[in-house]
């Protein structure tokens, strides 16, 4: 059985999504010193074999440029690390590559399992447009799709068109995962589902489909974990875990 999770960790500026939190707009330079060792010892008692994390920093004066998704993957002893910033260096957006913050935001995918096969797309649209794609066999031979989506409903919809695109040419079985930013709905990825075929692993057991964010008291489902048919689920579970304004998303399964 693997495990995989997939957390929004919010470059750990340590906001849990009350409307209050966001005026303190110092957390976004001076974020609390010790939440990334809380967050470290999160990781270590769920022994996730497999971690995703969408808005971590790969080293900005925040975190007094500490390349955080190289220093998780230490001290949890994965071998294998894919980061990527989220910004492409095409017209205006090729300022954020300068900015002393902006720079260093990225996604970042860690696994216990050697990586191989990877590639980094770049939607046609949108601000925030890398998706990351890596091989594992674990033992079959599995694709992981890590990706954070627009916040404009429509860029967003052409977003999950191309994702569709990039899923479908995939041969072997697939893990699409990461914060997808619906806020009109489940119902957004309807036609993803379709064209693809995959599976959302909350609908496998009703009892614990759950919000996840904001994490104080979640009212919306922002983070998802899709799974292509060929994996079976043994349990799928919203996590606990107020470090971030999101909730983390846990799964184990194994090939059917």
């Amino acid at each position: 059985m693997t495990r995989i999770i997939v957390y929004n960790i919010e470059y750990e500026e340590g906001l849990v999504g009350h409307w209050y939190d966001y005026l303190k707009i110092w957390k976004i330079f001076f974020p609390p010193p010790k939440l990334n060792q809380k967050l470290i010892d999160f990781f270590k008692k769920l022994k996730p074999d497999i971690l995703a994390l969408i808005e971590v920093d790969k080293g900005s004066f925040r975190t007094k440029y500490k390349d955080i998704p190289q220093l998780i993957e230490h001290k949890l002893n994965f071998t294998s690390l894919v980061d990527w910033v989220k910004y492409p260096f095409v017209s205006f957006l090729r300022l954020f590559h300068f900015a002393p913050i902006l720079s260093n935001q990225s996604n970042a995918l860690m696994s216990k399992y050697k990586l191989y096969d990877v590639r980094h797309h770049l939607f046609k649209e949108g601000t925030k447009r890398s998706v990351i794609e890596a091989s594992v066999d674990c033992p079959k031979k599995l694709t992981l799709l890590v990706a954070h989506l627009a916040l404009g409903g429509k860029t967003r919809e052409k977003q999950l068109d191309e994702l569709a695109k990039i899923v479908k040419n995939i041969k072997n079985e697939v893990i699409l995962l990461g914060d997808f930013n619906t806020f009109h709905g489940v119902h957004e990825l309807d036609k993803l589902i379709r064209n693809t075929h995959l599976i959302d692993t909350a609908k496998l057991d009703y009892s614990k489909i759950k919000f996840t964010q904001p994490s104080w008291h979640p009212i919306r489902r922002m983070d998802y974990i899709l799974v292509s048919k060929g994996i079976k689920v043994k349990d799928y579970e919203v996590l606990d875990a107020k470090f971030s304004d999101h909730l983390p998303v846990m799964l184990d399964f194994e090939f059917k």
